[in-house]
């Protein structure tokens, strides 16, 4: 019985102490990293929020910006499109008038040269001057 006891103490204090300390010691390291896992999980989560709030106001904003120059250019557009179509209209209108003016000098040269070519075709068709 003596031998078990002194088998026990030699074997607890060489042997299950060094066991228990490096158990232990990875316990309280697993203990810490699992506590450093979980805070940076904590930073992450606050920063993914952060970034994600902060992106929802960048869209806003590059709505109302995109909404504000979609109103601009709208209006730009219809001021340019009044301004051809005032132009066009112009142009159109000179065109008329010149149009007009054309086809009564043409009106004119053809009563002219008609009544003259007429009097030739009498003249040939005849044989004498009308």
């Amino acid at each position: 019985m003596v031998i078990f006891v002194i088998n026990y103490l030699v074997v607890k204090r060489f042997f299950l102490r060094p066991i228990t300390e490096v158990i232990e010691q990875r316990e309280t390291e697993r203990k810490t990293a699992e506590k450093i896992h979980e805070e940076a999980l904590a930073r992450f989560n606050e920063e993914t929020a952060r970034m994600e709030s902060q992106l929802h106001i960048a869209k806003r904003e590059a709505a109302h910006v995109r909404d504000r120059y979609r109103a601009e250019a709208g209006a730009h557009r219809s001021k340019v499109l009044e301004q051809t179509q005032g132009e066009a209209k112009k142009i159109a209108g000179e065109a008329e008038t010149k149009l007009s003016a054309d086809v009564k000098v043409a009106r004119e040269k053809i009563a002219r040269e008609s009544e003259a070519l007429a009097r030739l075709a009498a003249q040939r068709i005849l044989g004498r001057a009308v």
